[in-house]
């Protein structure tokens, strides 16, 4: 199962097979042949909760926006299939240890292929995967001289931010120092040859995140005092900065133009939702033509949907991340008797997550990254559920009072190979 979601998802998207008029590409094919199945396994044996609330109004709020817009019910189909199938696959199939472990342990030869490929395309100066497959390459871009890879997806920094959230994955789920190194250095390189700045920064984000929990991991409070230290950051940054978005643009980015450029299509594009906040435009243009910046490339998911399908859309996505990992009741006098290798691998689809919503603010996804997107709050949901099923469990084993107090899905986890609570893990 997980050899053909994760190979499914890396193929390229520009594969398509035509049935009955509709066009697929290998990730949906995936996805159709293993949905009903999914889920059969999901409404049965699974407890449902506000991630699965959320992933579903996200999608039934997608048709009913696309129904007052335009008609391009294909395109809108397929945004839904490839997000809440992603999404329902991992609730269905990836639940317990032994079917992390073996998405894990299967992530680590996809990835390897993919950034071996990207090697080969920065060697040959052109796309093996698609000369393999017989595809027409689509050129490439290059920034500093520098050639910029794209492995098997449709973009570099598609291609760089699925490095990073590989990345961050590996790191907390690998148990010895050389393994966070062998395959944590692997996805750094393999974002270097992208070259581009949301995923390296994310994945720096990853590496000082990681240390700041070694060091702190004592602390119970050291997740509130790290996001507190975030907003401290841009208050300090937008109360002295004269341009504090151009400020963040010009020190924190590779090539500030593109960060400027990314600047102004913000400005167009909120002036554009603010016209239709609720339902979007469709697929159907929502500006003049002489509005250069309305009709140029949106590289923000968080736009792109609003202007979709409205704001609230991006309201029910955000929650569905969210309330994947998010705590909300105790979990006291039990947590230190968890697994410390699935705590990991909560924290590490937790930061997964969070580098994926950090890398929306700078480019759209679609296809490959928007399925693994759906994919990755699947399995921190279907982690979230099994937490809180084996600390109930326990809590019944161990007396009334335990079993009173076990926290429920959907709920935040805690760090009990620490023995103390935390924000990510």
């Amino acid at each position: 199962m997980a050899w053909l979601v994760l190979i499914g998802i890396t193929l390229p998207s520009n594969m398509t097979v035509f049935i009955g008029g509709a066009k697929f590409i290998p990730a949906r094919i995936v996805i159709c042949l293993l949905l009903i199945p999914g889920l059969v396994v999901l409404f049965r044996k699974r407890r449902m909760g506000a991630p699965d609330l959320f992933v579903f109004a996200a999608s039934a709020w997608m048709l009913g926006a696309i129904a007052q817009t335009d008609e391009s019910w294909s395109s809108a189909g397929a945004v839904v299939l490839e997000f809440a199938g992603g999404y329902i696959l991992a609730r269905a199939y990836f639940f317990e240890r032994p079917q992390l472990e073996t998405f894990v342990q299967v992530l680590k030869p996809v990835t390897f292929a993919i950034i071996a490929l990207a090697i080969l395309e920065h060697l040959t100066k052109h796309n093996i995967a698609a000369a393999l497959l017989g595809m027409p390459s689509t050129g490439h871009e290059y920034r500093y001289g520098l050639l910029r890879a794209s492995s098997t997806f449709p973009h570099p920094i598609l291609y760089g931010t699925f490095c990073t959230v590989a990345g961050a994955i590996f790191v907390y789920s690998e148990s010895s120092s050389p393994g966070r190194i062998l395959y944590g250095g692997l996805c750094l390189f393999g974002c270097l040859l992208a070259m581009s700045t949301a995923p390296l920064m994310a994945f720096a984000i990853v590496i000082a995140v990681y240390y700041y929990d070694r060091v702190m991991s004592a602390y119970h409070w050291r997740w509130q005092l790290m996001l507190a230290g975030m907003a401290a950051f841009l208050v300090i940054v937008f109360a002295v900065a004269n341009k504090p978005v151009s400020w963040l643009v010009a020190n924190m980015t590779l090539d500030p133009a593109t960060g400027y450029f990314r600047v102004a299509t913000w400005e167009s594009a909120f002036y554009y939702i603010n016209l239709s906040p609720y339902l979007g435009y469709g697929f159907t243009s929502y500006a003049p033509s002489e509005d250069f910046f309305a009709n140029a490339s949106v590289d923000a998911v968080w736009l792109t949907l609003s202007l979709r399908f409205g704001v609230p859309l991006v309201m029910l996505i955000s929650l569905a991340n969210i309330a994947s990992f998010y705590r909300s009741g105790p979990t006291a006098g039990i947590r230190r008797s968890y697994e410390a290798y699935m705590n990991n691998v909560r924290t590490g689809f937790t930061l997964a997550l969070a580098m994926l919503m950090f890398v929306g603010f700078t480019v759209h996804y679609w296809n490959n990254i928007w399925i693994f997107w759906g994919l990755c709050i699947g399995i921190r949901a279907s982690l979230q559920e099994e937490y809180f099923k084996a600390n109930e469990s326990l809590g019944r084993k161990s007396g009334g009072l335990l079993a009173q107090t076990a926290p429920r899905f959907p709920q935040m986890a805690s760090h009990p190979s620490q023995g103390t609570e935390g924000f990510l893990s």
